[in-house]
């Protein structure tokens, strides 16, 4: 596993240097940015925790982007069952301008060959279909730290070299949660499992993919967001402390603003 990881890398290495690879960024959002755009988000329990999609959704609409988010999730899947599930149920990637994968959190350090194969697949799918591709970069728990304290590179730094070398656009999010929790001790990122994210890792995520999006700074969102369940009635998809989400914001503007 480790050789088939060093084999990316060396690949990377590689194309940048023959500079095959391009570094050129993708725009975000045109100068068209009144045109409806739609979000796909491919993933598992941490794309669907705390209602996710729809908080990313709620701060497009906030600062009057014309986006939507949809997702594709299934508790505790990988790239690979998803990949099986869209040749059975096809999930209409065509009609999306952004694809966002999240693969399981354990995969990048135990079966990086099995993640890396998924990722180039979809993201090729997505470039077939005009979309672009977003890796979501997750975060490391206190069970993936003791594995990765044994490797050369961590989680967010494997799933960095994967999105390079498949020139897809890599979302800082675990190197948004080791900020804080180097910086913010104090900021509880975990529920009870040490595992799956607390509502202020949510609203962090949120925020970093808002910037990688739309390339716009996060600082100024509000901290609550709203909707409605089935019935119609108002429910809160998120509430962040009102002395939390300000320092959270300002996390998340500094880690993307060198890559948006």
């Amino acid at each position: 596993m480790e050789q088939v990881f060093r084999s990316y890398i060396a690949s990377f290495l590689v194309l940048v240097s023959s500079s095959v690879y391009s570094s050129t960024n993708y725009h975000f959002i045109s100068s068209d940015s009144l045109k409806p755009k739609k979000v796909l988000m491919i993933g598992n329990s941490f794309t669907f925790y705390w209602n996710l999609p729809q908080v990313i959704e709620c701060m497009f609409k906030e600062r009057n982007e014309n986006i939507t988010v949809d997702q594709r999730t299934i508790g505790g899947s990988n790239l690979e069952k998803h990949w099986m599930l869209n040749k059975k149920e096809n999930y209409s990637i065509e009609k999306y301008e952004y694809l966002v994968l999240n693969d399981h959190s354990t995969n990048p350090l135990i079966n990086v060959d099995a993640s890396g194969k998924y990722i180039r697949k979809f993201v090729e799918l997505a470039k077939e279909n005009n979309s672009i591709p977003l890796i979501y970069g997750t975060w490391e728990y206190p069970y993936l730290k003791d594995i990765s304290k044994n490797k050369k590179l961590n989680t967010m730094e494997i799933l960095d070299s994967i999105s390079k070398l498949n020139q897809a656009i890599y979302v800082p999010v675990g190197n948004a949660f080791k900020f804080i929790e180097e910086s913010y001790p104090e900021i509880n990122l975990y529920m009870d499992d040490n595992k799956h994210p607390s509502p202020n890792a949510i609203y962090l995520t949120a925020c970093v993919f808002y910037a990688m999006i739309t390339g716009e700074n996060p600082i100024g969102l509000p901290r609550r967001f709203e909707g409605k369940n089935i019935d119609g009635k108002k429910i809160f998809y998120i509430i962040t402390e009102k002395n939390i989400a300000p320092t959270i914001q300002k996390v998340a503007n500094l880690i993307t603003e060198d890559l948006r």
